[in-house]
């Protein structure tokens, strides 16, 4: 798997601020891309309302496998 960084681009696809578990925590931090490295598990506790990781375009991209990355870590520790 190719090394999923934090990057613009990256945060630009990113679906989390979408998802029906993001909250006004994660928000109020500007968290995204948890599925990325350098950012992994929320800071915030992130309710298990649904997760968009399957539809988002880094998800496919990076071949990624598993989701609720915001509150289980990024894809280099859970996938």
């Amino acid at each position: 798997m190719a090394k999923l960084s934090n990057t613009p681009k990256n945060r630009a696809s990113c679906f989390c601020a979408n998802c029906p578990s993001f909250n006004d925590c994660a928000k109020g931090k500007k968290e995204l891309l948890y599925c990325a490295e350098e950012v992994g598990k929320s800071a915030c506790e992130i309710p298990m309302n649904g997760c968009m990781c399957g539809a988002c375009p880094i998800h496919e991209q990076f071949k990624l496998k598993s989701g609720y990355y915001c509150i289980h870590g990024s894809a280099a520790q859970v996938d």
